[in-house]
């Protein structure tokens, strides 16, 4: 067997959750009971809310055509404000204040019948109904006569009662808004979501005539000092016109602008020519000391007679040249072309310099006229400033006139407009579809609501069960012996209990008084494991132990001998709990002279040895209580006496004292073959019992297996459905189980009836 100290990580198994919850079925019964009911008694008097919705559709467009185009007296806002604005005037205390007044509230179920306290809820109780009755101010016989409608009270209370079923939405990209109402009675619900919608539209048509009337007192009053200061302007214009004797302000700046402009034009050429005529004039005058030069001159050369002679004058240049290769310079052609090269030059000469005088008496004359257009261009700016200043004062004069008739006609227009809509007396709200009386409640139906209740219950049940198991750390399945503690399930064992028939016998000695009762198999078939745990050495002697006090180890250990001595091996039980010894009185024997009476030598080993009602079962009582029990269990003559029953006993089981509580068992356990360990189920703590695991295997001592004790199968533990098979092929041994003893009576009483 391994008992190590690190737990192997276990493996999600169904089984494992289902035994959990079949352990703490009751806890999960109790808590669905418990939700199913406080569901079912919620919903039995929880007073069922109903909701109704009026639509009315919201345009911003008016139905006259002057106010469509904007024109009209709004109080709508922007776009982006419109339907807030809208939502606010629905949700307003001066709109309630007009509902509740108008309406008959005093006879409405709504407000008149008081609301039942909330369950569990102090605030219910001590709050009560919040709304009011309302009080009529004047009798309905007194308005009648009188012609007037009925007015009731309305007081804050009542107001935020109303408010507080009150729901607007607005559904986007529509002008469409809904009017609900949420309450107890259908019938007021629907009352009060139509007469909301009409007394809204009532109410937009007040703030739309009141506006009309408050804008046409403003354009009343405004209209005369407007008239008075448009008739203001026109006279100043009128008067600055004559004294200037200004008759078209347009055309007269055009032609004085244009003069000037031809003036300023005619100095600005006159400019350019002068100074490229003052170029000319200086290289005329550079050049006049040597009047070759002037060639240089462009505009010297460019006249056609001198580019005329100079053409004559290079083709004699030509000629002369053919003629001096071909004649020689003496020949008389020759003499001849150079004395006209010569007259020709000097023509020339006499040309350019005939040009001279003629650029400087041009240049002369540019100055004059430039100096003559500027000073009429200087002498005429101020004039034209003049003209400009004037034109200004005149435009601006004129600017005030036309704004003062501008607004002058749309005072006039504005005031005809918004007479025209006060007489139209339409609204821009309309009802779309009516509130109907709803007929059935709103929110989750009666059984869904205890079917969450159910499913809460459930949860909360498993989850406490779950969280329970969680704490409980006992050794309560074969999952804790086989997984945590890594030790070899022998079996488990109910509680003792004889059945009807044997209700005198022994309980103690269940395995012999009562042989083929369910736990006697449960003794036998840890007898089998036992036995089959080795066949090459058999274990004869064993040591029951358990980790504490009260997990039934002796009445184990006395069943087990019993049962081992029923295969008709020789068998002997020896009660070594020095501490709290019990065997002899299980067999109803007297406790001295015993064991620790032989080990002191006051008596041989024969004379210690009993017989039993068992056949082939022998008893060895404690003796005399030693003062140093531990001592003597490890003792050389211990040692002695095993082996000697050893020999002449076929089975020795040993009843020893708790592992955890004292160390005898340990001490003990050296001389032995085999441990069988007890553990009382669901009572024992793991952590306990595997430090008394680790404690044998550090004596090198073998643990043949655990006994589950006390088992309660009823619970469903994982290995109920194993040994639920087990016990009731139990009651066909021999034995008649309770549902086929109620068969047979019920059979019975039938044949008897025949």
């Amino acid at each position: 067997m391994n008992i190590d100290s690190i737990d192997e990580p276990k493996k999600i198994d169904i089984r494992t959750y289902l035994s959990t919850v079949m352990r703490r079925k009751w806890i999960i019964i109790a808590f669905l009971i418990v939700a199913v009911t406080y569901s079912a008694y919620k919903e039995v008097k929880k007073i069922p809310i109903y909701t109704t919705l009026a639509q009315v559709i919201i345009t911003q467009k008016k139905l006259s055509g002057l106010l469509q185009r904007g024109q009209g007296i709004s109080i709508e806002g922007t776009n982006s404000s419109f339907f807030v604005t809208n939502e606010r005037v629905l949700r307003s205390r001066s709109l309630a204040t007009k509902v509740l007044s108008a309406m008959d509230y005093k006879n409405s179920r709504e407000y008149t019948q008081p609301r039942k306290a909330k369950l569990f809820s102090l605030k219910g109780f001590s709050r009560g109904n919040s709304s009011q009755k309302p009080k009529k101010i004047v009798s309905a016989k007194k308005a009648q006569e009188s012609g007037g409608s009925i007015k009731y009270e309305v007081n804050d209370a009542l107001i935020n009662n109303y408010l507080s079923k009150l729901s607007i939405q607005n559904i986007e990209d529509s002008g469409i808004v809904l009017i609900g109402f949420t309450g107890t009675h259908p019938e007021s619900l629907a009352k009060m979501a139509n007469m909301h919608a009409t007394k809204f539209i009532d109410t937009k048509l007040e703030l739309r005539f009141a506006a009309s009337q408050d804008a046409i007192k403003w354009l009343q009053e405004h209209i005369v000092d407007k008239k008075m200061s448009l008739d203001a302007a026109e006279e100043a214009l009128l008067a600055y016109a004559q004294k200037h004797k200004i008759l078209d302000s347009g055309e007269s700046s055009g032609v004085v602008e244009q003069k000037l402009e031809v003036l300023k034009s005619n100095l600005s050429e006159t400019r350019k020519k002068r100074i490229k005529m003052k170029l000319l004039y200086d290289l005329t005058m550079q050049y006049t000391k040597d009047p070759s030069l002037t060639r240089l001159i462009p505009e010297i050369m460019n006249v056609d007679i001198i580019k005329e002679l100079e053409a004559q004058y290079s083709k004699l240049q030509t000629n002369k040249s053919e003629i001096s290769k071909k004649y020689g310079k003496k020949h008389p052609d020759f003499i001849k072309i150079d004395l006209q090269l010569k007259l020709l030059r000097n023509k020339i000469e006499r040309e350019k310099s005939s040009l001279i005088p003629k650029i400087k008496s041009d240049y002369k004359a540019l100055l004059v006229e430039e100096e003559a257009f500027k000073k009429a261009y200087n002498d005429y700016v101020p004039e034209v400033f003049e003209l400009n200043k004037r034109k200004g004062v005149y435009r601006k004069l004129l600017r005030e006139a036309e704004s003062e008739r501008v607004y002058y006609d749309l005072i006039i227009k504005r005031m005809k407009e918004t007479n025209l809509a006060e007489d139209l007396k339409t609204s821009n709200v309309s009802i779309l579809d009516p509130a109907l009386v709803p007929r059935r409640p709103i929110g989750p139906t009666r059984n869904s609501q205890i079917m969450k209740g159910a499913i809460f219950g459930l949860a909360l049940g498993i989850g406490l069960a779950f969280f329970l198991d969680y704490l409980d750390n006992t050794v309560k399945s074969t999952e804790d012996v086989e997984n945590y503690l890594k030790a070899t399930l022998l079996g488990l064992v109910e509680k003792a209990r004889p059945a009807k028939e044997n209700v005198n016998i022994n309980t103690e000695l269940m395995a012999h008084d009562a042989p083929k009762a369910v736990f006697t198999e449960a003794i036998r078939n840890i007898r089998t494991g036992i036995m089959l745990s080795t066949t090459d050495s058999p274990h004869k002697v064993l040591l029951v132990t358990s980790t504490r006090q009260g997990e039934g180890k002796s009445f184990i250990a006395a069943n087990l001998a019993i049962t081992f001595a029923q295969t008709g091996k020789k068998t002997l039980l020896i009660d070594t709990d020095f501490r709290r010894p019990r065997q002899h009185k299980v067999f109803e024997t007297d406790l001295k002279p015993g064991l620790s009476n032989h080990f002191i030598g006051e008596i041989d080993l024969e004379s210690i040895i009993r017989p039993t009602v068992v056949p082939n079962l022998n008893l060895v009582t404690c003796g005399l209580i030693p003062p140093n029990p531990s001592e003597l269990l490890g003792s050389h003559n211990m040692e002695k006496f095993i082996d000697t029953v050893r020999s002449r006993f076929d089975m020795v089981i040993f009843d020893t004292p708790p592992a955890m509580t004292v160390t005898d068992s340990i001490v003990l356990s050296r001389f032995i073959d085999g441990v069988v360990f007890v553990i009382k189920s669901g009572q024992t703590p793991k952590e306990l019992t595997k430090r008394a695991l680790l404690q044998f295997k550090k004596s090198n001592s073998e643990v043949l297996g655990i006994i589950l004790n006390l088992v309660d199968i009823s619970k469903g533990s994982y290995y109920s459905y194993y040994y639920s098979h087990y016990y009731k092929y139990g009651y066909g041994y021999g034995v008649e189980s309770p549902k086929e003893k109620r068969k047979r009576k019920k059979r019975e009483k039938k044949e008897a009836k025949a």
